[in-house]
């Protein structure tokens, strides 16, 4: 996933260039050198990101959005889609080194000699980006994979973007032509933030670009285009990305949402797959569960009022009464606090006890998802905006009590591992929770 690049009078990545032209000479070497086809594997599997990494700064990556998508998780997402044929064609707007149309390729049927195939190929594998080093990447990568499919040596009298006139340094939200014919679109758009279209009605301030990139993206779309894409897991399951889920669902048809974890080792932000199809707008919008709201009888919400703790300590003043004060750092788990070793001023909203609190940093792979602790006493309790607060609706510490023994279970994992993969809970998230009492 690349991002929108500035003018600028040397690119980010021309130190890239080195490795980019290593591949061009893989391509022109023997497949019969005895090492060939292991260094072609290593080219097409994971190979271009390590490399990336060496020599981008992650500074530099993150501001240009370049985390290339790996190939499990390109051969994951190119596995949830459906109808290719000798018809298809594949168009990604961000495509960085060709990671999604390799997986695409990977799919695609060989012709009787490697220029025919590569010739069919052109006409079906569609890309852009604003970094000329990835876009000759991308052109040589699927040449070497078509060579190492074919076996052969056979001379190739064109040239790389001969062979593929639609895999070129362009923005990719301007390409109408290619939104036109495009039957597939594979998104890994960039994660950065950025402040939301002025003439966007479904959010405002700052959001996660990949949001505003995929609603543009499904805007340019011609009804029938089936969209795979890599998003940040927030969107998926994020109670501020409401709005946006709605938007998307008025635009498409949601077919499937697919939590992954981990995009890779270096951009460590839980991910999740999406297919949908593009709808006529004029069409009623099908109601898709985006998460899994499934729960037994009863929930979290149907028992206590959830909230956000109210105090944000580096922007609220020290105004007003003082209050005993809870963070995380100070509340000790699973068990009852009744004792406050710290007060604060707030003349913001306080609570009441007994209440829960629960630690919004959480992630898969912690013991325990929702860390609980119940906060009792007689005096009003100022609360950091990183603990979530469940008041009972009938004020009592029994329930309370209850709450943090269903908390401190298996069931509860396994339910929030999958509603929620990023690395807090919402009150959205913890309202879900399946709960009797």
């Amino acid at each position: 996933m690349t991002a929108v690049l500035n003018q600028a009078t040397r690119s980010p990545f021309s130190d890239y260039s080195a490795y980019v032209s290593k591949l061009q000479r893989l391509k022109l070497e023997s497949h019969r050198v005895a090492d060939w086809n292991t260094r072609v594997d290593a080219a097409l599997n994971g190979q271009a990101s390590v490399e990336l990494r060496r020599v981008a700064p992650v500074e530099t990556r993150r501001k240009f959005g370049a985390f290339f998508t790996g190939t499990d998780l390109g051969s994951r997402l190119i596995g949830c889609g459906t109808g290719f044929d000798a018809k298809s064609v594949f168009y990604d707007p961000t495509c960085g080194m060709g990671d999604l149309l390799i997986a695409a390729a990977r799919k695609l049927s060989l012709c009787k000699t490697l220029p025919d195939t590569l010739r069919q190929w052109g006409k079906q594998l569609t890309g852009t980006d604003l970094h000329r080093e990835f876009i000759e990447g991308a052109r040589t990568r699927l040449v070497l994979l078509a060579r190492q499919r074919h076996k052969t040596d056979e001379e190739l009298q064109n040239t790389d973007a001969g062979f593929f006139p639609n895999i070129r340094v362009a923005d990719g939200l301007k390409q109408k032509a290619l939104f036109n014919r495009a039957t597939h679109l594979l998104l890994n758009p960039p994660f950065g933030q950025v402040a939301s279209p002025t003439d966007c009605k479904w959010a405002g301030g700052r959001i996660t670009e990949a949001a505003a990139f995929v609603v543009a993206a499904l805007e340019r779309a011609k009804q029938g285009t089936e969209m795979l894409a890599i998003l940040p897991e927030v969107l998926r399951s994020g109670s501020f990305s409401e709005q946006w889920r709605k938007r998307v669902s008025q635009l498409a048809e949601v077919q499937l949402v697919q939590p992954y974890g981990i995009f890779d080792d270096s951009a460590d932000v839980d991910v999740f797959l999406l297919r949908l199809t593009r709808r006529a707008e004029s069409q009623n919008p099908a109601p898709h569960l985006w998460t899994d709201s499934a729960h037994r009888t009863s929930i979290v919400a149907d028992f206590f009022d959830v909230h956000v703790g109210r105090v944000v300590p580096h922007r609220d003043k020290k105004k007003g009464e003082e209050h005993p004060y809870i963070h995380p750092r100070c509340v000790p788990t699973w068990t009852t606090m009744r004792d406050f070793p710290e007060s604060r001023r707030h003349e913001g909203k306080v609570y009441a006890p007994p209440f829960v609190a629960i630690r919004r940093t959480s992630r898969p792979g912690h013991p325990y998802r929702a860390t609980a602790t119940i906060i009792a006493g007689n005096r009003p309790v100022a609360v950091e905006n990183h603990l979530i607060v469940c008041e009972p609706k009938n004020g009592k510490f029994s329930a309370c009590r209850e709450l943090m023994r269903q908390l401190k279970t298996e069931a509860v994992n396994e339910f929030l591992n999958a509603r929620i993969r990023c690395r807090h809970l919402t009150v959205g998230s913890v309202a879900a929770i399946p709960f009797k009492l």
